[in-house]
């Protein structure tokens, strides 16, 4: 048997490994290295960055040639249940508080999809017992078939990734599509785009409404369960919502209040989210490199006053008017970095101080100098990180790299 992997990266590679235990000869392509593909291959498994309309695939389509996804490739040889995480923000917490709580409550537990840990790489290990939580892209949802999750839960669908989708209706729809492979949805009521839809088997939360999940006066309900905010370690609106999600699918699975309890209180949050590096003569630094949206920016603004904003990366297609207003209440002054630079500039210059930096270094040092004790320089780009750095870690790493230099020059 013979099978065609798109794409050399961690996805792709777990989906040759896998194949070629099941018996079959891979051959593993990328465009940067093209090979000679075969003309009629028993089936071929493309990475979620290989879009639907690559040549490749629109020509084995053509032939009739399967062509599946890497999650659906590892669902066909998975077992157990699944609960399947997926929005335009948020998605990654969501993914790892679930997984926290499930491990912390004795459960055989898996993580992985868009999380940074193909699926492909652990499907056969898992079983009938198991609980698998997977984070989902738009691009991993575009390519389910015969996928099936016991729970799903859709935080939120604002615009992104207009460089791949034509349309922000074309991109819902590839997030929705999740709905038609779940046994349960969990969604946002508060989300436009989610809030009219109504199944029997879709269940709510809400910061401003009554729902199966709510928030009010500084708690959040579900049932016979209640908790004050202020207790948990996340902080943030955006996380708010992270805990409501999480809540609907733990109950969902019959897990204790207590247990659930344990769960939310033993977890810190990932790195690179609304992260505290240091504070230096009273300014804060704060490290959202995750922030690669619109959305994204738009909530970590939510979180803070007196900001003094580094923003900018790869241009991915977004309109950031939509911020102005947020921009005139909480920001002092914007640095600007990357592709986008001089878009924060003419979107932003004439209600703030926008400066533009060439690199992280000299951006930091910008906004220092723009502060005053009691502000926050926030690290929160609202664009993708690849016209300067290998991925938004990597940004994140660079700049606490830049403020642990800062620091340093300041203490002598």
């Amino acid at each position: 048997m013979k099978a065609v992997v798109l794409g050399k990266g961690k996805s792709g590679k777990a989906a040759a490994e896998l194949l070629e235990k099941k018996g079959y000869k891979v051959i593993l392509y990328d465009d940067k290295e093209p090979t000679k593909l075969p003309d009629f291959p028993d089936l071929v498994v493309k990475s979620p960055g290989i879009p639907s309309y690559h040549s490749v695939v629109v020509s084995y389509k053509k032939k009739g040639i399967e062509v599946i996804g890497e999650i659906e490739l590892a669902y066909r040889y998975f077992k157990g249940k699944i609960i399947s995480i997926t929005g335009t923000n948020g998605k990654s917490t969501t993914t790892a508080l679930i997984y926290q709580v499930l491990k912390e409550a004795g459960y055989k537990t898996f993580i992985g999809g868009n999380f940074g840990i193909p699926f492909s790489s652990f499907a056969e290990e898992t079983t009938d017992d198991s609980i698998t939580v997977l984070e989902l892209s738009s691009f991993q949802i575009e390519d389910l078939k015969d996928f099936r999750s016991s729970i799903s839960i859709i935080l939120n669908i604002t615009p992104d990734h207009m460089n791949r989708y034509k349309s922000f209706e074309e991109y819902v729809k590839a997030k929705l599509k999740l709905l038609g492979h779940s046994e349960f949805c969990i969604l946002n009521q508060d989300d436009p785009v989610l809030r009219n839809l109504n199944r029997e088997n879709f269940f709510f939360f809400s910061r401003k409404r009554k729902a199966d999940a709510f928030f009010e006066k500084g708690k959040i309900f579900c049932k016979d369960f209640k908790i004050e905010v202020e207790l948990l370690p996340l902080k943030g609106i955006h996380n708010v919502e992270n805990y409501m999600g999480a809540l609907l699918a733990l109950k969902k699975l019959k897990l204790s209040n207590e247990k659930i309890l344990n769960g939310f209180k033993t977890f810190y949050g990932l790195p690179h989210r609304t992260e505290l590096v240091a504070e230096i003569n009273g300014i804060k630094f704060i490290n959202d490199s995750k922030s690669t949206n619109v959305d994204s920016l738009k909530k970590a603004l939510e979180s803070y006053e007196d900001i003094i904003l580094i923003a900018g990366g790869s241009d991915k297609g977004l309109d950031f008017s939509s911020l102005r207003k947020l921009v005139r209440e909480r920001v002092k002054g914007i640095v600007a970095i990357g592709e986008t630079a001089e878009q924060f500039k003419k979107t932003f210059s004439d209600i703030v101080d926008v400066r533009i930096s060439d690199n992280i270094f000299q951006a930091v040092k910008t906004a220092y100098k723009l502060a005053s004790s009691g502000d926050v320089v926030l690290l929160s780009p609202g664009c993708a990180s690849f016209d300067m750095f290998k991925n938004f870690e990597d940004r994140g790493e660079k700049f606490r790299e830049a403020v642990k230099l800062l620091e340093e020059k300041i203490a002598g």
